[in-house]
C-alpha cells in the first residue's frame, strides 16, 4: 500500500524519469518504480496539478491523459523547472549546516565520513562569519564508545556497559542488546534491552565509560518503545521541583533539561529560579547536597527534607569543633528552605 510519503518521493524521482524517457509505457514505468500500472496513473494525476507557484496553466506540468488512458503511454511537458539545480538561499544553507553539525557530533565510522564531507561543502557555500556564529554542542560521549556501539547495532551483538549512573551514585556494568541511539535535549542516549532487568532501558552516551562485546548475538525483544517527543514530555506534573540558584550554582541550568517554571514563583533579589523534572528523589538528594547553600528549594514542599537529613547526618560524624562550623540555620524543616 502506498502511503503520501511514499507518492511524494516517488514523484520527485518519477517526472524527472519521464522526461528522460518520452513515451514511455505506463507498465513499463511501473516496473522501473516497483508499483502497479494503476499506481503510477495515480500518481500522474497528482502530478498534473502540480508545478510552480501561481498555479496558472502555463505554471503546471503537462500531461496528456487521453494518452495515458488509451495507448498506455505517458507524455509529458512543461517540467524542465525540475530538471534544474537546486539553488538554496543563506537560511537554507544555515539550517542544513546546523542539522549537519549535529549528526557529526554523533555519527561514526563511514557516516561521519560522508556528514563530514557534506558539511565542509556546505559550509564552502555559506557565509564564514554566519557559520562561525553558530555554535553546536551535543553530549555525545566518547568517538570510541559511539564507534564501538554503532557497531554493535549495525551487526546485532550483546555488549556490556561500564555505566557511570549519577541518579544512583554508582557504577554498573549491565549487559545489553543495543537498538539505537537518540539525540534528545542536547544529549544522546543509547536504547538498549537490559538482559539483567529484563527490560528496555536508556543509557546516556557521555555516562558509558567503556563498551565490551561479549561474543553472543543479540536477542529478539521485539519493538522498542518509541521516543517520546521530549526527553522529559512523559513526566508528571508532580515529579518537579523548583529551586532558587545563587550565581555559582546557575551552571547546572545548562547541564541538566529543565521546563518551564510557573509565572508564580516568588525567589530572592540575586538568585534564579529553575525547574527540573525528578525522575528519582535520589537524584535530587544528591543535587542540593552538591550545590549546598547556593542552592534554595521554593516548591514542593518538604522536596528538600531528606537532604537536610543526610547533611545532619554527616555533621554527626564529626568533632564537635567541625559541627560547630557547620551551620543548618537555613534548613527550613518544611522543605521550603536551602538544603545544607
Amino acid at each position: 500500500m502506498s502511503t503520501s510519503q511514499d507518492q511524494v518521493g516517488r514523484l520527485l524521482s518519477l517526472i524527472p524519469y519521464l522526461q528522460g524517457h518520452p513515451g514511455i509505457r505506463v507498465d513499463e514505468a511501473a516496473a522501473a518504480f516497483g508499483v502497479s500500472p494503476a499506481q503510477i496513473v495515480r500518481d500522474l494525476r497528482i502530478a498534473w496539478m502540480c508545478g510552480l507557484p501561481g498555479g496558472l496553466p502555463d505554471d503546471l506540468i503537462e500531461i496528456d491523459m487521453d494518452a495515458v488512458e488509451g495507448a498506455g503511454r505517458i507524455v509529458l511537458s512543461n517540467a524542465d523547472f525540475l530538471s534544474r539545480p537546486m539553488r538554496f538561499t543563506r537560511d537554507e544553507v544555515m539550517s542544513l549546516v546546523v542539522a549537519l553539525r549535529v549528526v557529526a557530533e554523533m555519527a561514526a565510522g563511514d557516516s561521519a565520513d560522508a556528514v563530514r564531507s557534506a558539511l565542509t561543502k556546505l559550509e564552502a557555500l555559506a557565509d564564514t562569519a554566519d557559520t562561525r556564529r553558530v555554535a553546536i554542542r551535543v553530549e555525545g560521549g566518547a568517538g570510541p564508545v559511539r564507534e564501538l556501539l554503532a557497531s554493535a547495532i549495525s551487526q546485532g551483538v550483546r555488549v556490556r556497559l561500564t555505566y557511570d549512573g549519577l541518579v544512583r551514585g554508582r557504577t554498573t556494568t549491565p549487559v545489553v542488546d543495543p537498538v539505537r541511539i537518540d539525540l534528545r535535549d542536547g544529549a544522546a542516549y543509547l536504547q538498549a534491552f537490559s538482559l539483567d532487568r529484563q527490560a528496555w532501558r536508556t543509557y546516556r552516551l557521555d555516562r558509558i565509560v567503556t563498551v565490551e562485546r561479549i561474543g553472543e548475538p543479540a536477542g529478539d525483544h521485539g519493538a522498542p518503545p518509541a521516543p517520546v517527543r521530549e526527553w522529559f514530555d512523559d513526566q508528571r506534573g508532580d515529579n518537579t521541583v523548583t529551586v532558587a540558584l545563587r550565581p555559582s550554582a546557575r551552571w547546572i541550568t545548562e547541564y541538566y533539561p529543565m521546563i518551564d517554571t510557573p509565572g508564580d514563583v516568588v525567589v530572592p533579589d540575586g538568585w534564579e529560579p529553575a525547574t527540573f523534572p525528578v525522575a528519582d528523589p535520589r537524584w535530587l538528594t544528591s543535587l542540593l547536597l552538591r550545590l549546598g547553600d547556593a542552592v534554595r528549594v521554593v516548591a514542593p514542599r518538604g522536596a528538600g527534607w531528606d537532604a537536610v537529613e543526610r547533611a545532619r547526618e554527616a555533621l554527626a560524624l564529626l568533632g564537635p569543633g567541625d559541627r560547630d562550623d557547620a551551620d543548618l540555620s537555613h534548613a527550613d524543616p518544611s522543605g521550603a528552605g536551602r538544603a545544607g
